[in-house]
């Protein structure tokens, strides 16, 4: 097996890496998300939907986009910072030395301080918390979409001119996943075979 060096990674490498790991952070996140709603979505996915997802994700949602960047700064620092620290004040504890095996210990949180290993370990974690938030999504939107009366938020106009107001639950490039008020089953409707227009309703004033 040919092993290589991760100081040799040149720009393109770290392209090609970060290409295949938003692919697959998208096609894990999404197929999880509306695995909730019983819609198998890679029937309705393409790479370029996989690739894009977490990006629009994050950038149409501010408020889940400052909660991830700040609980992976706190991961950040308890990994960097706190957890190095804390293991160095306890291991020179006897009670702490008979509960652990120090040596080994001490390799571990070197690898952990040493750069090289800090990417893929940041990379791993925040792979985790995003696939947990997008779960966690789906499964709190499942379980007001069936305690609650379905409000629409979006209209769509068919080609053949009729008019629907649904609730969007999610949109690719092909495909447009919504629910129909009175219904309990998504509906999945081709975009450009379909739909001639999407339109955002506006929220009733309380």
């Amino acid at each position: 097996m040919i092993k290589i060096e991760k100081d040799k990674l040149g720009l393109q490498d770290y392209f090609y890496i970060g290409y295949l790991y938003l692919i697959i952070l998208g096609i894990v996140s999404d197929a999880i998300f509306y695995g909730i709603f019983g819609v198998t979505y890679l029937n309705y996915t393409t790479i370029l939907d996989a690739l894009i997802s977490p990006i629009s994700l994050l950038a149409n949602n501010w408020i889940l986009s400052l909660f991830l960047i700040f609980m992976f700064g706190l991961l950040y620092l308890y990994l960097t910072r706190w957890m190095p620290k804390l293991y160095k004040y306890l291991r020179v504890k006897k009670w702490y030395q008979k509960i652990y095996n120090v040596e080994k210990w001490d390799k571990r949180y070197a690898k952990i301080e040493d750069k090289n290993n800090l990417l893929p370990g940041l990379m791993f974690l925040f792979f985790l918390l995003f696939v947990s938030m997008r779960t966690g999504m789906g499964i709190g939107m499942k379980q007001k979409y069936q305690s609650r009366e379905i409000t629409p938020n979006y209209t769509l106009v068919f080609k053949d001119n009729l008019k629907l107001d649904v609730r969007k639950i999610g949109q690719n490039s092909a495909y447009f996943f919504y629910f129909i008020p009175g219904e309990t089953e998504i509906t999945a409707t081709p975009i450009s075979d379909n739909l001639k227009q999407i339109k955002r309703l506006k929220k009733k004033k309380k």
